[in-house]
């Protein structure tokens, strides 16, 4: 039965019925990506309405630390219809994203085995709380960041800072989203583990290594390439990579033991 929002769940073939033809394929994904546009432009109008508030949240770190004087200035009679025409897109992605996550697993569902469902279903809300985790604690440090940035503006007696809100929005905005980004590896590593690539064994010889991997991330996904801002999203993923150690470790155990129990099956 189709949902009143027409959002149908995954439907799962069985052996009996016939593969969808490559025309039935296409025409799922017209649908979908029709959807997704909706549901993009009806996110973009709730995050127009509300970009105050949200400029509000995302200013508030930089108002704390600013120095007296200090001023959020436009230099163009555009700038600030635009800043929020492109805010509201932003904030519109990030409430549609669940329905456009939605839309992408009811596409690709149907062609993954039922153990391949069931993983992505568990790790799916591990990833999500990991990102969420990272957005979060981006958002924490950047009072901290800008009294580090700030802390130069004395050693120019008779500069005044006066900041474009729209350069201020996006780099406060990558900051968050690196962070998310960045913790994400617990997920990528116990997916290697899953296709066999990664092993707690070999995890742990290379540690140094990928310590250094790490810190050429943190330089790579922080927008700023700071020291602060580098050890912040760094330090994290260190203790995340001996974290996933352990997460790596139960599925390599448990992969083996089926390996085991399909051995023994075959040679009884």
């Amino acid at each position: 039965m189709t949902s009143p929002a027409g959002l149908e769940p995954p439907h799962e073939r069985t052996e009996e019925e016939p593969k969808a033809t490559f025309i039935e394929h296409l025409e799922e994904l017209r649908k979908r990506i029709f959807r997704a546009l909706v549901y993009i432009m009806l996110g973009w109008t709730v995050g127009f309405a509300i970009t105050g508030y949200v400029y509000d949240f995302l200013a508030s770190p930089l108002l704390a630390t600013k120095p007296e004087g200090a001023k959020f200035v436009f230099t163009h009679a555009t700038e600030p219809f635009f800043l929020k025409f492109k805010l509201g897109l932003i904030i519109g992605l990030i409430l549609a994203m669940p329905l456009l996550a939605r839309e992408m697993w009811g596409f690709l569902a149907p062609g993954l085995t039922k153990q391949e469902r069931r993983s992505v279903k568990l790790i799916a809300p591990f990833s999500l709380l990991l990102f969420f985790t990272g957005v979060a604690l981006g958002y924490y440090i950047l009072p901290a960041a800008f009294n580090f940035f700030l802390s130069y503006l004395k050693d120019f007696p008779e500069a005044q800072l006066y900041q474009n809100p729209w350069q201020y929005v996006l780099f406060v905005v990558k900051m968050m989203f690196a962070f998310g980004i960045g913790f994400q590896m617990p997920v990528v590593l116990m997916f290697l583990a899953h296709i066999g690539v990664a092993t707690p064994e070999m995890m742990w010889k290379y540690w140094r290594q990928a310590i250094l991997i790490i810190g050429l991330m943190a330089a790579l996904l922080t927008p700023s390439g700071d020291a602060f801002s580098m050890l912040a999203i760094g330090l994290p993923m260190v203790f995340l990579y001996f974290l996933s150690i352990a997460l790596v470790a139960r599925i390599v155990k448990k992969k083996r033991r089926q390996a085991l129990r399909v051995e023994t099956k075959q040679s009884s």
